[in-house]
C-alpha cells in the first residue's frame, strides 16, 4: 500500500468511526434524543393538588380533562364548575357541554381530570355573574375549529381574562393562545404579555416564564416554580405549577 492509499484509509476511518461530539450532526441527534426523552417522561414533582371548597360558600373551579385515548396525553378540554353558597350541585360552563353534576371532577368522556384554579366567596360570586354575562354570547358566536382554534381552550382563556380570574391552562390545552390572525395582550395570569399568530407566538411573564408557541404547541421555561414547558402529558417537566 502506497502513501496515498494509507492517507485515504486513515481519512475514511476518521469519517466513519471517529465522529466527535462537537460534530453538528451528532449534536443535533443528541439534542433530539434528549427532547424526546424529556417529552416521554414529562412529569411534575412537589405537586400540591387543589381541592374544592365546602358547600357553605360560593365557588368557581377551573378544571381540564384529557380527551379519550390515544390523544389523552396531547389534548385537553377545560370547563368551569360553578356553585352558589348553599347549593349542593355544580353547574358546568364549557364549550359543547354544560349541565349539572354533584361531582365537578366527573365530566364524561374526559379523563385524568386536573383542578387548575379555585375561587371562593365574594370573588366567586362576581366570577359567576361574569361568566353568566360573558359566556353565552361568546359561545353563540363561536365558529369551532379543533386546531388551531378557536375551540374550548380558547373559550376558557378568554373567560379567565374577561372575568379577571388569574390562572393558566396547561401546555396541552391546544387553542388556549388563539388570537385570530394576529393578537397581542395581557396573559391570563395577569403578570405577562403575549403576541400570537396562527404559526408563531411568544409569551413572557413573571409567572408564565418564557413560552414559545409553534403551530399551537407550547414550549418554554417556567422560571418559578422551575419547569420545562412541554406539549405532552401534564404539560411540564419539573416542579408543579402551584
Amino acid at each position: 500500500m502506497d502513501r496515498a492509499q494509507i492517507l485515504r484509509a486513515r481519512r475514511g476511518r476518521g469519517v466513519a468511526g471517529d465522529r466527535s461530539l462537537g460534530d453538528p450532526v451528532t449534536v443535533m441527534r443528541l439534542a433530539a434524543l434528549a427532547f424526546a426523552a424529556a417529552s416521554l417522561g414529562a412529569c411534575v414533582v412537589a405537586s400540591r393538588p387543589l381541592r374544592a371548597p365546602a358547600g357553605d360558600e360560593a365557588a368557581v373551579l377551573l378544571l381540564t380533562g384529557g380527551l379519550a385515548p390515544p390523544i389523552d396525553q396531547i389534548a385537553r378540554h377545560p370547563w368551569f364548575a360553578v356553585r352558589l353558597a348553599g347549593e349542593t350541585s355544580w353547574r358546568y360552563v364549557e364549550v359543547g357541554g354544560g349541565g349539572v353534576s354533584d361531582d365537578p371532577f366527573v365530566n364524561e368522556p374526559y379523563v385524568d381530570v386536573v383542578l387548575h384554579g379555585v375561587w371562593r366567596g365574594a370573588r366567586a360570586e362576581r366570577a359567576i355573574a361574569c361568566l353568566a354575562r360573558e359566556a353565552p354570547p361568546w359561545l353563540r358566536a363561536l365558529r369551532y375549529r379543533a386546531w388551531p382554534g378557536p375551540n374550548s381552550n380558547t373559550f376558557a382563556d378568554v373567560m379567565l381574562r374577561r372575568c379577571g380570574l388569574r390562572a393558566s391552562l396547561p401546555a396541552t390545552s391546544i387553542g388556549k393562545d388563539w388570537r385570530g390572525g394576529f393578537g397581542a395582550g395581557v396573559t391570563s395570569e395577569g403578570t405577562g404579555v403575549q403576541v400570537e399568530t396562527p404559526l408563531l407566538g411568544l409569551k413572557l411573564g413573571l409567572k408564565e416564564g418564557v413560552e414559545v408557541h409553534v403551530l399551537g404547541l407550547s414550549l418554554g421555561l417556567d422560571l418559578w416554580p422551575p419547569a420545562i414547558i412541554l406539549p405532552i402529558g401534564p404539560g411540564r417537566l419539573g416542579f408543579a405549577d402551584r
